[in-house]
């Protein structure tokens, strides 16, 4: 299975590290055939990564499976005319009225995803569309989420 994310920074949020460990341990084991991080901006990575780390604009040299981490990403994903499925990885914290529309949008138009209970009953809430929950990362959750055979 090849995956990819695309965040607004290479940097080592707490967000990006629980990513990078998923994707590193994934590569490892052999269950990703190819893993790579898109970001729109260069920062202090401490984590020593196992895949490719590319500039946003590569996403037009992107296939496979992309999970997206904010709504202007997934927008500017969806305008990349490539062979890639999308979902995105909805965060509570994230929030304007842009935001809100663009939410409505994309709930009818890709799988969304959820880390936490918390975030599942707010993107409903929002949208009226029940999120999938993957409480931590794991190949067999996103597999499920891409609906991936092996």
């Amino acid at each position: 299975m090849k995956l990819g994310f695309y965040v607004e920074s290479n940097g080592g949020t707490p967000q990006n590290t629980e990513i990078y460990n998923f994707l590193n341990k994934e590569v490892e084991s052999g269950n990703l055939t190819d893993a790579a991080v898109f970001f729109n901006s260069v920062n202090f990575n401490p984590v020593q990564t196992r895949f490719g780390m590319f500039d946003a604009t590569e996403l037009w040299h992107f296939t496979g499976n992309l999970i997206t981490t904010s709504v202007l990403n997934t927008v500017k994903a969806q305008n990349v005319v490539n062979k890639f499925k999308m979902a995105y990885l909805f965060n509570s914290q994230e929030k304007n009225e842009r935001t809100l529309f663009e939410l409505v949008r994309i709930a009818g138009a890709m799988k969304t995803i959820v880390t936490n209970e918390l975030d599942e009953k707010e993107f409903y809430r929002l949208t009226g569309v029940k999120p999938q929950l993957v409480a931590e990362f794991s190949f067999e959750k996103i597999r499920e989420v891409f609906d991936e055979r092996v």
